[in-house]
């Protein structure tokens, strides 16, 4: 048949069988068996090792308050602090002040900046020119 049936069954007695058919006078060849105890060999590294994920997070974090940065990466991280805290206004008014005044103004203000075009000052020594193909302003 296309079907089979497997079924496992657990020895009442540790004893080999030669066979499995039944016979009234077989004998029946004794295994010893070592018992150690049902416990499964051990190796040193295969104890698991239990990582509390929670605890390790907040390590993290306390260690990302308290570092200490110098220069534009103090600066970076103030505005990623000011950028994540802040609700969806005030990132959609960070968005658009940045990239309409190309990197010169940075509002926080949803209400000045929503309902009007920023325009931005280029830095001292540089002059604001425009590109030859288009009207995208840049900064050189």
């Amino acid at each position: 048949m296309s079907t089979k049936v497997e079924i496992r069954l657990a020895k009442a007695d540790a004893v080999h069988w030669t066979s499995l058919e039944f016979r009234t006078k077989m004998s029946v060849v004794q295994r010893t068996t070592v018992s150690s105890g049902n416990k499964r060999p051990t190796y040193p590294l295969s104890k698991p090792k239990r990582v509390d994920w929670d605890k390790l997070e907040a390590q993290v974090k306390k260690e990302e308050k308290e570092e200490k940065l110098d220069g534009d990466a103090a600066l970076n991280k103030f505005f990623r602090d000011v950028y994540g805290d802040a609700d969806e206004d005030t990132r959609r008014a960070m968005s658009k002040s940045f990239l309409e005044s190309h990197g010169t103004v940075l509002s926080t203000n949803w209400k000045d900046v929503g309902s009007k075009k920023v325009i931005g000052s280029p830095p001292d020594g540089m002059e604001l020119k425009k590109w030859e193909t288009g009207n995208t302003e840049t900064f050189l």
